[in-house]
């Protein structure tokens, strides 16, 4: 296991990393600013159709949230149309979102409404975790958003904030990403790019050799198909599918975000007791997949050498 003194290094490291990674997350220009997107029936699954469930359910319409807009989420929101004066046309446009969302700030109680902001505030890598509190660190994020956008950076998410989270495209929508990211070196998204290029600075910065950087991106394209995602077989997240039960992050922050969860894979984040790869004795000598699996300790330790060659792709462009 890491020393203290490796520990505090980590600790340090992990607050200049998250000061640094953040802002260049919003760096990535708008698609689609300032304008209501629409949903509808067979959308594809994205963070904006589970934003939509939750507000669905935050105006007292109970709708599962699982990004997916089908036959239950279309007749839901036929119904709020309904209650609304709306075409009940279940096409979910300027008129319905404007209506829909909930104007919030840090404190707010309606927990649907706060987890549909966290859930639209993710699609721009801020990893929070959708627990419906407004606390600070949703507070933040709120207000990092508003000043990439040029709004008031008050820390409310009234209609401008809203209209500019739902608004951007799914570029970026780690939701988006799993269900139709690709598998080669050629059809990848630019949200697995950027959060390879994420998991290749993470490494890069505690001294992760090569191989081992091509490792870490085997283990998150395998786990989560290289997104950040908030689901996963029961209580892994993330990159890198870290269970909280299992002792890998505090209170799943460090599982989420981009940068931690990558840290702690390696074995250098503050977050986590728990083995990495630089822990591991020997590891360059094993395969790349059987030293994956002994950080990941799968059920199928070959399962993760099948993207050894996209892995090296990556890391040949971005390391």
């Amino acid at each position: 296991m890491p020393t203290t003194t490796t520990r505090r290094a980590a600790a340090w490291l992990t607050a200049v990393l998250t000061a640094l990674v953040a802002p260049l997350a919003l760096a990535v220009p708008a698609e689609a600013a300032s304008a209501w997107p629409t949903e509808q029936d067979s959308s594809p699954r994205s963070a904006n159709v589970m934003a939509l469930q939750y507000l669905l359910t935050a105006r007292g319409i109970s709708t599962a949230a699982d990004g997916d807009f089908g036959a239950g989420t279309l007749a839901n929101v036929k119904t709020f149309q309904s209650r609304n004066g709306l075409t009940a046309d279940g096409i979910v446009g300027p008129a319905t979102w404007s209506k829909l969302v909930v104007t919030l700030s840090q404190g707010a109680t309606n927990t649907n409404a706060v987890k549909a902001l966290q859930t639209a505030l993710n699609k721009y890598r801020y990893g929070l975790v959708v627990d419906g509190a407004f606390g600070s660190g949703t507070r933040s994020a709120v207000v990092a958003f508003q000043q990439a956008r040029g709004l008031a950076a008050d820390g409310v998410a009234g209609q401008n904030t809203w209209r500019e989270l739902l608004g951007y495209s799914r570029t970026h929508d780690q939701i988006y990403c799993y269900y139709y990211g690709g598998t080669t070196s050629t059809t990848v998204t630019t949200a697995q790019v950027e959060n390879a290029k994420s998991i290749i600075a993470a490494g890069k910065s505690v001294g992760v050799p090569r191989d081992g950087l091509i490792v870490g991106l085997m283990a998150a394209m395998q786990e989560s198909k290289l997104c950040n995602i908030s689901f996963g077989d029961r209580d892994s997240i993330g990159l890198f599918q870290q269970r909280p039960s299992q002792g890998w992050c505090n209170n799943q922050v460090g599982c989420w975000h981009h940068t931690q969860s990558s840290l702690g894979f390696f074995g250098r984040s503050s977050y986590t007791n728990n083995r990495g790869l630089l822990d591991i004795a020997n590891w360059q000598s094993m395969s790349k997949t059987l030293a994956a699996d002994a950080v990941q300790r799968s059920c199928c330790p070959n399962a993760y050498a099948k993207w050894e060659a996209l892995a090296t792709a990556l890391v040949n462009a971005h390391g």
